[in-house]
Formats: C-alpha cells, structure tokens, sequence
C-alpha cells in the first residue's frame, strides 16, 4: 500500500464527523463561563446541559449522573478516589482491582496503597476473563471494598461479565468503578441497569477530542478528586466547552453507529484466520473469549518481538501497537498477557491490531502481507 494505514484506534480515534465543527463554533462563539448568571453564561450552561444530555443517552445513564472530566484517567481516577474517599478517611479503606486493569487504574491503585488503602488484585483466567470464584471469596473477606473492573481490556479486547461482576459486588455491600474507556461506542452501555455505583469513558476513543471525558456517579458516597462548585461539586474547575461540545456530537453519532461494528468483527475475524494460516507459530490471545469487534491481540513467532515488529510495520506503512499507548516505548512485555498466565517472553512478543469503522478487508490484507514479510526478515536477523 503506498498510504498509510491507521490500526491504533484503541490508542486514540480519528475525530467523527462533524467533531470539529463543532469544535470551532464553540471556541468562535461569545464568550461565557456557564457559572455566570449573565446570557453569555446560560448560553454556555444550555451548551453543556444538551452535551449532558447525548452523553447519558450513549452509556444508559441519566444526565445529572454525568461529571465531564479531562479524559478516561481523570474519569477512572477520579470514580476510584471519590468511592473510597467517599465515606471520610481512607484508613481501614479496600480497594480490589482486577488484574488486567489499564496502566492508569493501576497507578491509581498504587497511589491509595500509600496513603493506606488495602489494595488487592483479583486474578484473572488465561481466557482473560476474571476468576468469579476468587473474586466473590475476597469480597466476603472486604465487605463494604471498592471494587475496579474494567468492561473491555485495551489490548486483548476481552469483555468483563460486569452486570454478574455488580452483583456480586451489591450482594457484599461493595462499591464497583467500571472502566469503559475502551467499550464505549463499542459496545451497548447500561450504566443504570448494570448497578455500576461510577462508571468512565473517554471522548477520544471514540471521535472526540483529546482532553474531554465523562464519569457516570450514581447512588453512593462520593469524594470529589478536584475540590470545586462545578458538576454539582463533583469535579471543580470551569468546563472545557469546546471539548464538552465536540463530545456531545461523538457520542450522538457513536450511539448511532453501533450496529456497523458487526462487520468489522467479521473483518477481525478474518485478520486472525489469515495470520493464523499463513505465518507459523503465531497465536491469537482470548479468541475464544467476548470480545469487542474492532479488537486483536496477536501472539508472534519466537524470533519477533512486539516493539520490533510496531517499528518495522510503521516502516511498511502500518499503525499498529504493542500495548496500551500510555505504556509504549518500553520493551517490558504486556502485564495483561502475563496476568492471564502466559510467561515474560511470551508477552513480549504481542501484536495489537485495532480497527475503526473506516477499516477496510484490502487494509487487513496487506497488513498480514507486511507481517509476513517483517517475520522472515526477522528470522534472517534482519529485525
């Protein structure tokens, strides 16, 4: 192919139509802060209550539940601090994380453990799926914990049982912070219905802007990460409009393009066979998993590791990934291939395939092309 081809969406997505229009008629229009009591601020209020509105109707939530972040890490920061914060101290504190969080959850793990919350990880299967079983025996040991899982993994695509997740989370009093960063527009959302107590998303996985996101906070106790009278004094600092509108058009056209992501399962699913069939000694993580349509996680031949193989595909005119792209350029393999029970030198060797809407079948089959070009190189030590 002599263009490039962009198979990273689940490290950021292209902006969705209409985005930036709307982008930049917010940053064109009046000036106003949406606190303000004057028309210029109830034009900028009435801006963010209709984008309130499109983004509670994309995650099945209702629109005085949705806090505008910064992004997913806010949004996951923020749902993780302000249930463990949400009763006063955090001494006595438990937080269970599943062991395929993303990065950021993680890090948001290790920074509570510091100030004395009990932090856990809950063991997952080598299908990627989380271990029920241990899952309910530690929230009988921390009655009352907040509990982090996500619904779908960035790099293997495996979907969570999160409504059973919820129930079991309800039936030991826990609180329970669902990732979605990379679910929604996905995959249908049920906030409400599944009994999540916060719930995350952020705006650039699916066509908005960087720099926006959404917390969905439901019926609990609630600590704000940032002190402040705005989103009901949920998340203090004046509201990024022009992100907030951008979002409010990706999550109305997201919300009405989530059947189209069938055929690019099938694509998916095509990728895999090919690779499979025509590339020794490669595997495909959690194939027999639910997984979200757009998503492959390839295991690679011996001789070729994941970060070779981004480089050499880049070179051939390929995005593709080895991981999360918050953990990128360091060959340290993949914690979520290694907590589903696979050795080191088997998650260094992973390949992250992401598609969008956009993907077409003759992009996927000159990506398995390239890849088999880079693996021979790499046998002759040429990668």
């Amino acid at each position: 192919m002599s263009l490039r081809c962009y198979l990273d969406h689940n490290a950021t997505s292209p902006l969705a139509d209409g985005v930036a229009a709307a982008v930049a008629r917010d940053l064109e229009a009046d000036c106003g802060n949406p606190a303000s009591p004057h028309a210029e601020g109830r034009r900028a209020r009435a801006g963010i209550e209709l984008a309130r509105s499109e983004v509670a109707a994309l995650v099945g939530a209702a629109p005085d539940e949705i806090v505008f972040t910064s992004g997913g890490s806010e949004a996951n920061a923020a749902g993780i601090w302000g249930l463990v914060a949400g009763e006063g101290s955090l001494a006595g504190r438990d937080l269970l994380l599943s062991a395929v969080e993303h990065p950021a959850v993680r890090a948001m793990g290790e920074e509570l453990a510091r100030f004395g919350v009990a932090v856990e990880t809950m063991p997952v299967q080598r299908s990627g799926l989380i271990d029920l079983d241990a899952l309910e025996e530690a929230l009988e040991r921390r009655p009352g914990a907040t509990l982090a899982v996500q619904l779908v993994n960035s790099e293997t695509g495996v979907i969570q049982p999160i409504e059973t997740v919820a129930r079991l989370a309800a039936h030991a009093g826990a609180r329970l912070h669902c990732d979605a960063v990379q679910a929604a527009g996905k995959v249908a959302l049920a906030a409400g219905a599944w009994g999540v107590a916060t719930l995350a998303i952020g705006g650039h996985k699916f066509g908005a802007p960087t720099g926006v996101g959404a917390l969905i906070v439901r019926h609990a106790p609630f600590a704000a990460l940032i002190p402040g009278s705005q989103e009901r004094h949920r998340r203090g600092g004046t509201e990024n409009l022009p992100g907030i509108a951008g979002l409010a058009v990706a999550a109305r056209h997201a919300a009405a393009c989530l059947a189209d992501w069938a055929a690019i399962g099938a694509l998916r699913d095509r990728l895999e066979l090919e690779v499979l069939g025509r590339i020794p000694g490669t595997s495909v993580y959690a194939s027999g998993s639910p997984r979200v349509a757009n998503t492959s996680c390839l295991g690679l031949p011996e001789a070729l590791k994941g970060g070779a193989a981004v480089a050499a595909l880049d070179l051939e005119g390929f995005a593709v990934s080895a991981g999360p792209a918050c953990s990128s350029g360091v060959e340290r393999g993949s914690p979520t291939v290694q907590a589903m029970g696979f050795d080191r030198a088997a998650s260094e060797r992973t390949l992250r395939v992401s598609m969008g809407l956009g993907t077409g079948l003759e992009e996927i089959m000159a990506l398995v092309a390239a890849l088999e070009r880079v693996t021979q190189r790499s046998k002759g030590g040429g990668t």
